[in-house]
């Protein structure tokens, strides 16, 4: 017997072995349904373990002490905007680079203000010239 199974393909067998085979893939389906909804369930803690805790409000994960949230997150939003390729640069290459990264208003505005004859060799320069903290890693 031969099955249209619409498209243009054509399926050979009986009825009862295609019926089979639907069933198969919907059980399968099912079984991975299931299992992807498992997988967002978080697993308890051993009895060694600590339980896990929120971060404190205004102070997520890593956040040293005495810096707030706002200045990490415009840090890391220049050097997403400023790779490596685009030091070193003046304001104006700055701006330039900042607008064809489509960075946001409010970046364009911070790197403004800057001095036209300044040379920055790196992001932790432009920070400085900027007022910003740097980032210091232990080690």
């Amino acid at each position: 017997m031969v099955i249209d199974c619409g498209q243009g393909r054509r399926q050979s067998g009986s009825v009862g072995e295609t019926r089979q085979a639907d069933e198969r893939t919907r059980q399968r389906d099912a079984h991975r349904a299931t299992r992807a909804e498992e997988w967002l369930e978080p697993e308890a803690p051993a009895e060694d373990e600590p339980e896990a805790t929120w971060a404190p409000e205004g102070r997520p994960g890593g956040t040293p002490p005495g810096e707030d949230w706002d200045t990490i997150e415009l840090r890391s939003d220049l050097a997403r905007h400023l790779d490596r390729t685009a030091f070193p640069a003046t304001r104006a290459h700055l701006l330039e680079v900042l607008e064809s990264h489509q960075a946001e208003q409010r970046l364009l505005d911070l790197v403004s203000p800057l001095p036209d004859g300044a040379t920055y060799a790196n992001l932790a320069d432009l920070l400085r010239a900027l007022g910003l903290p740097i980032e210091e890693r232990p080690g």
